[in-house]
């Protein structure tokens, strides 16, 4: 049967019209073509509001303004054109429009509802048929359920089918020469890095990042100070890795036994940056799945082998690190452990800095007996006596040591100023300790869960050598988790999804008592029904035998005050006991009592 209803039957040439069942189906199509228009847009780079605008106008034309096409195979014609399209751009790691997506999902299960209830609405009904029930109660309903359905669908199934769905190795585009040459410095890898220029920090997504929780993405180790700059002792000991298909075993670092028999934690980075040379990683890196040739640094950071090769945009490699679970308590027991010489010798021997850093390192120590409380004091001062700002002054041209101005003239600087002071403030007191280089977790996506990290998002830190255990983050600007007390996000989808199992559960609870609701109100009406049916029938019958005996029922008595009336007046004392019955019938919520309406029965019927 034709949606389009003929205006006119007398013309060769019928003009069609909409139904008026089918142009609120307009409505919710426009909110779910406009939804993912608006992430469309978003991933072309254009505002959002374009994108949303150019859908609406999309639903608008095709449900009302289609001639030639039943309305209803327009509207599912386009809401599959906008399923494409939210399967398409669903990952985009752009500004967070995860809400679009949920509004696109409830406004395309709603249109799907209209569409039918207007299919219904445009057949004729049958003679002597119920009408149907009314159009906004029943969509209300509907769309409840629909809202439950899609929240309990985002928070329980999207990020577990992202993750499985989703490719964990490929190659993506080959980054150019250009590419590289654009790339910011954060993306690069090298064995140097300078104190006095300032990074470059945009908003641009370099790699998003599939984890069960947050952590450091570490890209590379800096071991040397030099005054004005650090250096890696490793720069000419790297080490080419052979592949096995497209999985890259990886050594671990010596003496890091995190790293050695940690638990293991997996990670997929989903490059969006049109180069990147480092693979970053969570401390520290196994084994990658990849098809890149790598090389392996002695430190155990790692990076695509060849002077301009890389990932390119689309690029997805997966990463499964170990780090040893620890507290601070086992940080602190720690100490009982010998450092190995080796660490000791590279990473604890007092830098090339001056007499009054030195000095300033004892003072702060002094007091603090084990390695984290010595490196926690260096935090506690730093962060009472310096701050953090992205545009503090490079430190004066010809300085020579810039943890020596930062600490005692500036006291303003970035990250690299700050992690380097902690660095060289451990080192001065003999606490293996070195710089390291990549970025922070970055911000998780509300609906897919994954880790959105921008160019903004580059960072240093410290490490710490802890013996038996291996290599700790810290970091006074951005306080570094420790590894196994990593939270995984803080949105309250996150939230919700790590409860998802009780919520749904606690969601279809709610659908059931939503549809079961009807059904125990209908039962009860007719339980009522019958209770008062046959209180009616049993009432009539001793009114009439009153009638009978010459005592009509007066208007303000109940059925028990007249049973003991014609008790009375009959000498039948059975009477009594009907009129208790009939008002339990009437009155009590729970009626009376089968056997009771039988013995009353049995009573009205000898009189």
């Amino acid at each position: 049967m034709t949606r389009k209803v003929g205006a006119s039957s007398g013309s060769s040439t019928r003009r069609q019209h909409v139904a008026p069942a089918f142009r609120v189906v307009a409505i919710p199509a426009m909110l779910a073509l406009g939804s993912v228009g608006g992430i469309a847009a978003e991933h072309a780079g254009l505002p959002w509001i374009v994108g949303a605008m150019g859908g609406a106008l999309a639903a608008v034309l095709g449900v009302l303004a289609l001639p030639s096409i039943p309305t209803r195979r327009a509207t599912v014609a386009l809401l599959g054109l906008g399923g494409l399209a939210a399967l398409r751009h669903a990952s985009f790691a752009g500004n967070d429009r995860s809400w679009l997506l949920v509004l696109w999902a409830g406004a395309t299960m709603l249109t799907l509802v209209l569409v039918d209830r207007a299919d219904a609405e445009t057949v004729p009904a049958l003679e002597g048929g119920a009408p149907l029930a009314n159009r906004f109660a029943e969509t209300a309903r509907v769309g409840g359920v629909i809202a439950v359905v899609v929240v309990v669908a985002a928070v329980a199934f999207v990020p577990t089918v992202t993750d499985r769905l989703g490719r964990h190795v490929w190659p993506g585009l080959d980054p150019s020469e250009a590419n590289s040459a654009g790339a910011p410095s954060s993306l690069h890898s090298s064995g140097d890095l300078s104190l006095t220029t300032r990074p470059r920090l945009s908003a641009a997504v370099v790699f998003t990042v599939d984890a069960s929780r947050a952590d450091f993405w570490r890209g590379s180790t800096f071991d040397v100070y030099q005054g004005s700059s650090w250096s890696s002792s490793f720069r000419d000991q790297l080490e080419i890795l052979g592949h096995d298909r497209t999985k890259v075993q990886v050594a671990p670092e010596l003496y890091d036994e995190g790293a050695r028999s940690g638990v293991e934690f997996r990670q997929t980075f989903h490059v969006e940056a049109a180069f990147s040379e480092v693979v970053f990683a969570a401390p520290s890196a196994r084994l990658v799945e990849t098809d890149k040739l790598l090389i392996r640094s002695p430190d155990g950071t790692l990076r695509v082998a060849g002077s301009s090769s890389g990932f390119g945009k689309g690029a997805v490699y997966t990463v499964y690190s170990r780090a040893m679970p620890v507290t601070e308590a086992k940080l602190r027991a720690a100490d009982a452990t010998p450092i190995p010489t080796p660490i000791t010798e590279e990473y604890a021997q007092p830098p090339a800095t001056t007499p009054r850093v030195a000095e300033l390192a004892r003072q702060i120590t002094t007091g603090a007996v084990t390695t984290l409380d010595k490196v926690r004091a260096i935090e506690g001062w730093l962060g009472a006596n310096t701050k953090y700002s992205l545009s503090a002054p490079l430190s004066p041209r010809g300085t020579k040591d810039v943890v020596d101005d930062f600490l005692f003239r500036s006291r303003v600087g970035w990250c690299e100023q700050i992690a380097s002071s902690l660095v060289v403030l451990a080192r001065s007191a003999g606490i293996p300790a070195r710089l390291v280089t990549g970025f922070v977790p970055g911000t998780p996506d509300a609906l897919t869960g994954r880790f959105v990290v921008r160019e903004r998002d580059a960072h240093a830190w410290a490490e710490i050598y802890f013996p038996g255990i291996g290599w700790q983050g810290f970091d006074p600007t951005a306080s570094v988790p420790l590894v196994g007390n990593s939270p995984s996000g803080g949105s309250w989808l996150t939230v919700a999804r790590r409860n998802a199992v009780p919520l749904a559960i606690a969601a279809m609870l709610v659908v059931l008592l939503v549809a079961a609701t009807p059904h125990v109100v209908a039962a009860r009406r007719r339980r009522q029904d019958r209770r008062a049916s046959w209180s009616a029938g049993a009432l009539h019958r001793l009114e009439r035998a009153g009638r009978k005996a010459g005592r009509a029922r007066a208007p303000a008595e109940t059925p028990r005050e007249y049973a003991r009336a014609l008790a009375e007046r009959l000498g039948d004392e059975r009477l009594v006991a009907v009129g208790d019955t009939l008002d339990a019938a009437l009155y009590a919520a729970s009626g009376a009592p089968e056997e009771d309406r039988a013995v009353a029965d049995a009573v009205l019927t000898s009189l």
